[in-house]
């Protein structure tokens, strides 16, 4: 019997209520007192799932000899609750699967060299985001001045016609070198931490993170949304420590 309990709750009827049915499935006719002594039940838990088993068609109530008697009416009637159970829940079913697919379509690594590979991270954060959108920046280069070189020629334009925002982490030889902007939050590693010349940056931006080497003129991009929110609350964690 367990498993037509199963089938009975997957559709939203309770066990006790799906023991009824199930006993007047087997048993025939029945009144109030003779289903609460099959099974034990008390007569209030009977008179609250009666109504709901009449509801969905399967049992019904006839009056004999001023005594409410009961019947259980043809199983057909779950097929078509299976059904009903189907229809309703098959747009959730679609949007778990669109999600599933958006998952897994976002997750991806890219790695370039060369002349190309630095500016083509930056050509894809301005893609990416939408208009006043933020990216958080790491940022180690051992030579600012010789790093931008490999901006692309309307980056800047370009980035500013979308209103970006960003908040950048620099070491404090790299900062010496930025003018300060409104639409830039910028924090500084102490010389007395850590010298942070490495010549490398990391950029997070929508569900990416994008790592450029500036000595070797090479990049990668992960697109992962998991990995891109855990990086980022690691920026603002370290953010907000050094803007204490």
């Amino acid at each position: 019997m367990e498993k037509y309990i199963q089938l009975f709750e997957k559709l939203g009827i309770p066990e006790k209520t799906a023991r009824i049915y199930l006993t007047l499935l087997e048993h025939g006719t029945l009144s109030i007192s003779d289903i609460c002594n099959k099974w034990n039940l008390h007569r209030p838990e009977v008179y609250r799932a009666l109504p709901l088993l009449e509801e969905e068609k399967l049992i019904q109530g006839t009056i004999k000899w001023k005594r409410t008697l009961y019947r259980a009416l043809s199983p057909e009637r779950i097929e078509e609750l299976i059904r009903d159970f189907e229809r309703k829940n098959a747009p959730i079913v679609s949007e778990l699967r669109q999600k599933y697919e958006n998952l897994s379509s976002d997750i991806s690594v890219s790695y370039q060299e060369g002349k190309n590979a630095i500016a083509r991270v930056f050509d894809d954060i301005i893609e990416t985001l939408p208009k006043n959108g933020v990216f958080y920046r790491v940022s180690a280069e051992d030579d600012v001045e010789q790093a931008n070189t490999h901006l692309p020629k309307d980056y800047r334009e370009r980035r500013d016609k979308k209103s970006l925002e960003r908040y950048v982490i620099m070491g404090s030889k790299a900062a010496q070198a930025k003018a300060p902007r409104l639409e830039r939050e910028l924090v500084v590693i102490p010389r007395s931490v850590d010298e942070f010349d490495e010549n490398v940056s990391m950029t997070i931006y929508n569900n990416k993170i994008a790592y450029i080497d500036f000595t070797h003129k090479s990049s990668i991009i992960i697109e992962n949304p998991m990995i891109a929110e855990f990086q980022k609350k690691l920026f603002m964690l370290t953010y907000r420590n050094l803007k204490k």
